[in-house]
């Protein structure tokens, strides 16, 4: 949580809500009318799992992902045997593309499903179990994952081990994630309890570039343009790319990877459900990895 203070203005960033006590979150706890002081623009969405609507109006990504279809593409998340059953769910999906409004709104139908099925495809790798969207918790989470960045330092007896969708990880991950939502503490238990705030994890890890590496979104959508040292490298755009920026440094640039594999296989059918074709340039086993740590983590 973050404090926002208790005047009846927005401080909350992200676009989360300001609890009447003065916290920023998502959930029912922050949002709903009743115990909502500022930015209250969730008030018809919870963060437990199923019904309801999302909000009436589902942005840029429900005029591409139904209900439906996102039930049909994540059909195995609630099996009994997944540790995050019943966690992940459309209305907060749809709650948390709506913070981050170029996801799944640039370019043609065509490029905006494809994007859709790259995110879905890369999450549904990075929380395997029985299908995708089983964990929001990595299996080890008794390593620290602590790296020494005076702008983000650790908490003493606190593992940042992957949490979320893309099983972000490493103390700098949460605190620039943090940062950008105004809060840079407190995100490790939300990001298990809270799954909007889940999915804006992901998103944000989508969105935004970490040089030298671009977003994932700018190479779905073919903003990024590959420099003289990338195409050296053979980094193409293409869905090969992500692979590359979320874990390269391990999976990348050493020929056939059966993770490489299990990315490809989801994305394509989700492909395949959505109706489009994948594209050119699916895998990264002959890129070079843009450098030799890795952003997030996989199950």
């Amino acid at each position: 949580r973050s404090n926002a203070g208790s005047k009846p203005v927005v401080l909350c960033k992200g676009g989360l809500c300001c609890s009447k006590w003065g916290w920023c979150g998502s959930t029912d706890d922050y949002c709903l009318k009743e115990k909502c002081q500022s930015n209250c623009t969730r008030n018809d969405i919870g963060s437990g799992g199923g019904g309801g609507g999302s909000g009436g109006d589902g942005g840029a990504l429900g005029d591409i992902l139904s209900r439906e279809l996102f039930e049909e593409m994540l059909s195995h998340r609630n099996d009994p045997r997944c540790p995050a059953a019943n966690f992940y769910t459309y209305d907060a999906f749809i709650a948390a593309a709506k913070l981050y409004p170029d996801f799944a709104a640039k370019g043609n139908n065509d490029t905006r499903k494809m994007e859709v099925a790259a995110f879905l495809g890369q999450t549904s790798h990075q929380t395997n179990g029985f299908g995708g969207y089983c964990y929001n918790e990595a299996l080890n989470c008794s390593a620290s994952y602590c790296e020494n960045k005076p702008n983000y330092p650790c908490y003493a007896g606190v593992s940042y081990c992957g949490r979320g969708p893309m099983q972000l990880s490493w103390n700098y991950n949460y605190g620039q994630f943090g940062e950008s939502i105004g809060q840079k503490e407190e995100l490790l238990q939300q990001l298990k309890t809270d799954v909007t705030l889940s999915f804006m994890s992901a998103l944000w890890f989508w969105m935004t570039a970490q040089p030298p590496k671009p977003s994932c979104h700018s190479v779905m959508t073919g903003e990024w343009i590959p420099s003289e040292d990338d195409v050296a490298a053979g980094r193409l755009p293409g869905y090969g790319v992500t692979t590359n920026i979320i874990n390269g440094g391990l999976e990348c640039g050493r020929g056939p990877d059966s993770r490489v594999d299990d990315r490809i296989k989801f994305y394509e059918t989700y492909c395949d459900i959505l109706g489009v074709s994948y594209g050119l340039n699916l895998d990264c086993y002959y890129q070079r990895p843009f450098n030799l740590g890795f952003l997030v983590e996989s199950i």
